[in-house]
């Protein structure tokens, strides 16, 4: 029973989180618009592709949390953009959200790394290795 509940609340954290790296792409795709976000990392000094990159991996990343695939590369991916931010933007600003600062953005990092390598039980890769063990099991029998 202890296992199959810390594998829900990883499964609740992998959707909370993943739907807040979606809800952030969203903003830069439609709300903002990319070309907003391109010219706003050019005002940081950084380059267009930096915009994009961190666009598409707050989308794919904040996508495969929630349903569990490649995790440990999506992990890594939204902690990189993460720490990224942390030292381009927020750093600066001190540690508290509220003040600009990199609270937020630490967070972020370490909980798509826990969840990158976190366990894989509640997961579209799961359901198909149960699914397909079950179809073997019957076949065998």
């Amino acid at each position: 029973m202890q296992h199959s509940l810390r594998d829900v609340m990883v499964l609740v954290a992998r959707l909370v989180v993943g739907a807040t790296f979606l809800a952030h792409a969203y903003q830069k795709f439609v709300l903002n618009g990319i070309d907003n976000v391109v010219a706003s990392f050019g005002e940081l000094g950084l380059p267009a592709v930096a915009a994009w990159f961190t666009a598409l991996v707050e989308l794919l990343g904040g996508a495969a949390l929630i349903l569990g695939v490649l995790l440990p590369i999506a992990g890594i991916l939204l902690a990189a953009i993460m720490v990224g931010a942390l030292f381009l933007v927020h750093l600066s600003a001190g540690f508290f959200a509220a003040d600009g600062g990199f609270e937020y953005v630490l967070v972020l990092a370490a909980a798509s790394l826990a969840l990158g390598f976190s366990s894989p039980r509640y997961t579209i890769s799961a359901l198909f290795r149960s699914h397909s063990t079950r179809a073997r099991e019957q076949i065998a029998a």
